[in-house]
């Protein structure tokens, strides 16, 4: 799996044409249950103090992802559009940014999403996130597999993605075995749906919501409109 991202990131990029004409946007089959004033909030406002934030906490703008980590058109917003608005953007202080996860796919979502929390307990949920997100996205794009239908994602390969991130693998090992996030990850995709997230890609830029496919150059105007 090491180095496998690098050499075949041509290819990965031409998921983006695959995407253009059949769409991988991934949908509940749920109803939403509404939710209180207060939660509906919290909803559009970033945790400036949540271990899945970064940016300068003032930051005129703010982006908010709901993500599945086995939603083929989330791999490419996070691997081919968010690297640039990280760096133009997050970086240089003008736009914040929060990653919320949800699971629903398939039961690789749930292990990637509690191994997204036993990421967070070693201070590197970043280096996992980005490295789920480029496997997902070459096992899509290049191996042509479907989460619906085929399983991409298990507690074995999430364990490898994160040794291979850099995680001390005892520890996370230890925390997945134990469903220790179990909750955590429940409770976020049950939140997120009863705010009306039924789907992933699920972006809210300044609490202004944008879902589904989204290039690069799109989102890029939509951030420069709200600086």
């Amino acid at each position: 799996m090491r180095g496998f991202f690098g050499e075949h990131k041509l290819l990965i990029l031409s998921g983006i044409i695959i995407v253009a004409f059949f769409g991988f946007a991934f949908s509940q089959k749920s109803v939403s249950i509404p939710s209180s004033p207060e939660e509906a909030t919290m909803f559009r406002t970033a945790n400036t103090e949540g271990s899945m934030f970064k940016g300068p906490k003032d930051a005129t703008t703010t982006i908010i992802q709901y993500s599945d980590f086995l939603c083929p058109s989330c791999s490419l917003f996070s691997t081919q559009v968010m690297p640039s608005i990280d760096e133009n953007y997050i970086a240089t202080d003008k736009v914040n940014f929060e990653f919320r996860p949800m699971a629903f796919i398939a039961d690789g979502s749930v292990q990637a999403g509690m191994g997204g929390y036993c990421a967070v307990d070693q201070n590197k949920f970043w280096p996992y996130h980005d490295s789920i997100y480029k496997f997902v996205a070459y096992e899509v794009f290049n191996n042509g597999k479907d989460p619906k239908s085929d399983v991409i994602l298990t507690a074995s390969l999430v364990k490898n993605i994160a040794k291979s991130s850099g995680l001390d693998s005892q520890s996370f090992d230890t925390c997945l075995d134990s469903n220790k996030h179990l909750t955590d990850i429940q409770t976020a995709t049950t939140t997120a749906n009863q705010n009306g997230v039924t789907g992933t890609p699920y972006i809210m830029v300044d609490g202004e919501v944008y879902q589904g496919n989204m290039t690069l150059t799109a989102f890029e105007a939509l951030v420069k409109a709200k600086l």
